[in-house]
């Protein structure tokens, strides 16, 4: 069976870049490229809805021919859905549907939770959905649209085991031959941890050459920046951040490592779930 890559897409410039970039990762794999773009329907009373559904109908004919046209201007085997309904229900209509290895998605800057919310409602995807979620910044330059050389993949100084939909990963970068390196955040200079992440990192089974990986250590204070520090010591094209989520009143209340990398990145980043029980809290 043809592996397959779903596109949650729309007209914003971050859409753009991640049908780009989705392109360049589907080529060397020979996967079919699927375009989805979700038309959520808000709770509305029936007289409105009544008077809100022409409207409706000739807003979706327009978007379901732009996004057929698309796809057939596509670099590689693609194709168009227009699903209708409400946001999680047609996300998991269309991961149904076509089965992808991954989930790509384009990733807007925001200042702060609501923004996020309203901006980047596909945060939650992989963790809700179990299907590895990567998010392309909208300002991604053009000479950053290539397979990935080489990914960071934050770990813990903890054991993992990411949720059994992240394997299907190896593929992808088994072909494309990406070098994956797990990086920790040190305390101080001269810290001795980090092997507990390594360890686990090794059994992922995100690539045929995890076994053999080496750990990387970054000093830093606070998380989000020494990572970030890393993807640029290690010239890495894209971040890998593991996503045990806690749902969104938590992240109202405390501001987490994930999105504060993802406000300030300019990689893309590939967010791999991974099951709450396997984690030391």
């Amino acid at each position: 069976m043809k592996p397959s890559i779903v596109v949650l897409t729309d007209s914003s410039a971050a859409a753009k870049q991640a049908r780009a970039y989705a392109a360049v990762l589907a080529a060397p794999l020979g996967a079919e490229v699927h375009l989805v773009y979700v038309y959520p329907t808000p709770p509305m009373t029936s007289r409105v809805a009544v008077m809100m559904e022409a409207t409706k109908e000739r807003y979706l004919q327009q978007e379901r021919r732009a996004l057929e046209q698309l796809a057939a201007d596509y670099p590689v085997p693609a194709t168009a859905d227009t699903l209708e309904g409400s946001w999680d229900e047609a996300v998991q209509q269309a991961l149904d549907k076509y089965r992808p290895l991954l989930l790509v998605a384009g990733l807007t800057a925001t200042r702060g939770q609501f923004d996020e919310w309203l901006s980047n409602r596909t945060l939650p995807l992989a963790r809700e959905t179990g299907c590895p979620l990567l998010l392309v910044p909208a300002n991604l330059p053009a000479t950053a649209l290539h397979p990935p050389r080489r990914l960071a993949l934050a770990v813990e100084d903890r054991p993992f085991v990411l949720a059994p939909g992240m394997a299907a990963l190896a593929a992808l970068f088994d072909a494309l031959a990406t070098e994956i390196i797990p990086v920790t955040v040190a305390p101080e200079a001269g810290w001795k941890g980090g092997e507990e992440g390594l360890w686990a990192a090794q059994r992922s089974g995100l690539a045929a050459t995890m076994p053999n990986c080496q750990l990387h250590q970054v000093v830093g204070p606070e998380p989000a920046p020494a990572i970030l520090k890393a993807v640029q010591e290690l010239s890495a094209d894209v971040l890998a951040l593991i996503d045990v989520g806690h749902g969104w009143m938590h992240k109202l209340l405390i501001n987490s490592v994930i999105e504060q990398v993802l406000r300030e990145t300019t990689v893309p980043v590939l967010l791999l779930s991974a099951p709450t029980n396997f984690l030391d809290e």
